[in-house]
């Protein structure tokens, strides 16, 4: 039976891959809130990191010490780096880490494996589903503004942008394991968000966020349009997992 390990960073995102599957349980590796089931000829394991490279990195890290998984997949939301409309599907070819400077690092590209980004493609295919293939890229922060957005989109030439995979795809390489990236798209490039999310990542950080909603009221009827492209992201990203694990069973593993 295959292991498929679906990593996902907030409570939402793991929501809404962990409703493909009946029956299973609960489970804690550690500190990671983790639900383990079966799905056709699948066992899967969907996992809750938390918000960004390193609690991702860590996350993975201590799940595969207690659960070894034959291909790991970094799922969520993500924010549409080329044209595209809220619940595409974007299927990473490949991840590399952006410093926030955009200057050269050690970080290195992250290949996806061939194999699972076709069968990837192919499942959103079935599933009925926009799906756009290409490179991702990972930043250390929330980029909330279109500005920052359209300037990523111009350095790297990726199709998405999320907080965690391209410390997942380090976490796979280390642990030689073949990995994939899909995510369904929650916000645009041209568009910012409401508020400076950032501003609520941390607890010390949240009278901030707060003071900067009550010095823009109509950042509220944003925050309710981003919870309902949210939910429409989430919506397929459901969708579309039911199809990938159901296909899996067919698939090799590469």
């Amino acid at each position: 039976m295959k292991r498929v390990g679906i990593f996902t960073a907030t409570r939402w995102e793991y929501a809404a891959v962990r409703r493909i599957i009946s029956g299973g349980h609960a489970h804690r590796y550690g500190t990671v809130r983790c639900f383990v089931g079966r799905r056709g000829g699948c066992d899967v394991l969907v996992a809750q990191t938390g918000v960004g490279p390193d609690r991702a990195a860590a996350a993975c890290r201590e799940v595969l010490c207690g659960h070894p998984v034959d291909l790991i997949v970094s799922a969520g939301l993500a924010c549409a780096l080329v044209p595209a409309r809220i619940g595409d599907l974007l299927v990473g070819t490949d991840v590399r880490m952006e410093a926030d400077d955009h200057e050269a690092s050690e970080h290195v590209t992250r290949l996806c494996a061939g194999g699972m980004v076709a069968a990837a493609v192919r499942a959103a295919e079935r599933a009925g589903l926009p799906v756009h293939a290409g490179s991702f890229v990972t930043a250390p922060r929330i980029l909330w503004h279109s500005a920052e957005k359209q300037a990523m989109a111009e350095i790297t030439g990726a199709i998405g942008l999320d907080m965690e995979s391209a410390a997942l795809a380090d976490a796979a390489v280390d642990n030689n394991v073949p990995f994939v990236i899909v995510r369904s798209v929650s916000d645009l490039v041209d568009e910012s968000l409401p508020v400076d999310l950032n501003l609520f990542m941390r607890p010390a950080d949240w009278l901030k966020g707060l003071a900067a909603c009550v010095a823009a009221p109509s950042c509220v009827g944003g925050i309710l349009r981003l919870r309902a492209q949210m939910r429409t992201a989430s919506e397929r990203m459901s969708r579309f997992f039911e199809r990938f694990v159901d296909d899996l069973t067919q698939e090799r593993i590469r």
